[in-house]
């Protein structure tokens, strides 16, 4: 299948012709890209380790199995790079070529070096399982006219992926709409906002920016694995343990209602985790060097992936283990990076019912000591009292 200008009619008009073509092609969906990774409890155990997600759904077997499942499951925030990353080496075909990296190659055919995540949106239909093997596919399904906004002059782009088990079941579809600016082209303004890369006016962290909290007087390090792993991590801020899960009912939930709050510091320890528990290794996420000096970031900063599942786990400590995350939106208005405190509090704004699935929506903001990060909002399906009397 292929795609002409006259249906995908959004190509800027100063980029090269061999550019054009190799443009639309990224218009239509590739065959599925079949992952190098089966989910297995080693990755989803490191994932909760990284996030500290205490859902048993993820962690305790007997309990996922009491809800009809074979083991336990993969948290939702596994799926766009753990479950699908491709293994760097060895790379007996030379350089991977991957629809997980789209973004990448679109930036290079417009031109344009600097690229921005301003928006992302996922949404989940089914559970993964141990011995599952995602697929995927993924395409480009516009490109905007051109926008003058405070980082520049650039373009918005929109992308789809869509994430296949091994039985061709659909279990998730991500939009991502990306901002790439920094080239040398021009263009009419029209006013558009996005996102700040950086806290606005942040000069570079120094190293005293990196350093953790000191720990408390006494025996802080009651539960703990490795005293100084638990102390770059901050863990006597976060607990040692889970809360007990509380189920929560949607007859008893009530627009309004507020989020218990949920803080994690971010630490570069923190942020090690996140680099290997997703298998993304992107130097701007773990790497102090690489952000100053290409990035122009204030410091390493957390990825999509770690804020999908601190939004999955928010929701879920909430709704308790029977509930389900069905969407999940991040807009970020800057990054988060080490020696920050990631602070998320919500709101429930929608009850609704579809398809007999008992919904609510809510609304959720991540902030921290530096200011504003994100605004978020997701749907989480909950289990009703009526379905659990039958």
């Amino acid at each position: 299948m292929s795609i002409t200008e006259d249906e995908f009619n959004t190509i800027p008009d100063y980029v090269k012709p061999e550019n054009r073509e190799k443009i639309l092609a990224l218009a239509v969906a590739n065959e599925r890209e079949i992952s190098d990774v089966e989910c297995c409890e080693y990755l989803i155990r490191h994932w909760n380790e990284t996030v500290e997600d205490g859902n048993p759904l993820y962690n305790d077997r007997e309990y996922a199995r009491s809800r009809g499942f074979k083991d336990i499951i993969a948290q939702p925030g596994m799926v766009i790079c753990t479950l699908v990353m491709p293994y760097r080496w060895p790379t007996p075909n030379g350089f991977i070529k991957t629809r997980q990296l789209l973004h990448f190659e679109l930036k290079e055919l417009l031109e344009l070096p600097v690229g921005i995540l301003a928006n992302y949106e996922t949404f989940f239909h089914a559970p993964i399982e141990i011995g599952d093997r995602l697929s995927s596919t993924g395409r480009l399904v516009e490109i905007s006219p051109f926008k003058q906004t405070r980082l520049g002059g650039g373009y918005f782009s929109k992308l789809e992926t869509n994430y296949y088990n091994q039985r061709d079941e659909l279990v998730c579809q991500a939009h991502t709409n990306l901002f790439s600016y920094g080239g040398a082209n021009e263009g009419e303004s029209d006013g558009a906002k996005v996102a700040e890369p950086q806290t606005k006016g942040a000069k570079p962290s120094t190293l005293e920016d990196q350093a953790p909290n000191d720990p408390p007087p006494g025996d802080w390090l009651d539960g703990g694995w490795h005293n100084a792993t638990e102390e770059m991590l901050e863990s006597w801020r976060t607990g040692w343990k889970p809360a007990p899960p509380v189920d929560r009912y949607w007859e008893d939930v009530n627009e309004g209602d507020k989020l218990p709050d949920l803080l994690m510091p971010i630490t570069v320890t923190r942020c090690a985790f996140m680099a290997s528990g997703s298998r993304d290794f992107a130097p701007q996420h773990h790497n102090t060097w690489y952000c100053h000096n290409k990035s122009r970031t204030r410091e390493m900063f957390l990825g999509t992936h770690f804020n999908l599942g601190m939004l999955s786990r928010f929701m879920t400590d909430y709704g308790g283990p029977m509930s389900t995350p069905r969407r999940i939106q991040l807009q970020m208005m800057r990054t988060i990076g080490a020696g920050e405190d990631y602070m998320m509090s919500g709101v429930i704004t929608k009850k609704w019912e579809e398809d007999g699935k008992k919904l609510v929506d809510m609304d959720i903001t991540i902030d921290t000591q530096l200011g504003p990060g994100y605004r978020c909002s997701g749907s989480l399906e909950l289990p009703s009292k009526s379905q659990a009397k039958q």
